[in-house]
């Protein structure tokens, strides 16, 4: 007479798992459990890329555009850069969404026509002041936001690539805004006169800030 018995396997939390040793689980990019439960479907990540990567693109236009109308030079090397680094994000975003749909790949068309009307505004402003204002106290730190946002949402795992590509574009798009917080604090000052208003520096309300993040990062 044979007996025989079966083996059932071993139940792991997903919080206690450990790695072998106490090597860490997944190269260290996330948590087991995080690798579970974590992550964007293909869907939204390639949709929040389309207006990171329409956004980009914008933002760039109008760094060039203002180059040579503006009076100050030091600004203009800062254009020259910013719109420098715009353009390889809009690039390597562009690349990433490629490979995650097939064609038409929607690139070439405004995800959002409330991101058209915020950019549009940007581009006409009237002053350098005003200029300033638009893009370092509101575009960049929404961009800035939104690569938060996405990176703090996506799986470090299954959306590596995105991952690596956003990584890059937060660190640099940190120093963007550095540099555009130090020119408006020596361009504004603590009360400038912009236009009819005085504004005081970085009041910028949180309402436009909030409005332009939900755009830019498709909500």
């Amino acid at each position: 007479m044979s007996i025989s018995a079966k083996v059932q396997p071993a139940k792991v939390s997903l919080d206690s798992y450990q790695g072998y040793a106490g090597l860490p689980p997944l190269v260290g990019l996330m948590s087991i459990k995080d690798a579970a439960t974590k992550g964007l479907t293909v869907t939204e990540s390639a949709d929040r890329l389309k207006h990171l990567h329409w956004s980009l693109k914008r933002l760039h236009g109008i760094f060039v555009a203002r180059i040579t109308s503006m009076p100050v030079y030091e600004l203009k090397m800062a254009f020259s850069l910013h719109a420098h680094n715009c353009a390889e994000h809009v690039a390597s975003i562009a690349g990433r969404v490629r490979e995650m749909r097939q064609p038409p790949y929607g690139l070439d068309t405004s995800p959002d026509a409330s991101l058209d009307l915020f950019f549009d505004e940007v581009l006409a402003a009237p002053s350098t002041v005003e200029l300033l204002l638009g893009l370092y106290e509101l575009a960049v730190p929404a961009m800035l936001s939104a690569l938060n946002k996405y990176l703090a949402e996506t799986s470090r795992i299954f959306d590596h690539p995105s991952y690596r590509v956003l990584r890059f574009a937060r660190v640099e798009f940190e120093e963007v805004l550095e540099y555009g917080s130090a020119a408006l604090g020596q361009l504004v000052g603590a009360h400038q006169q912009v236009g009819d208003v005085e504004l005081p520096h970085c009041q910028t309300p949180e309402e436009p800030r909030h409005a332009v993040l939900q755009h830019l990062s498709a909500g």
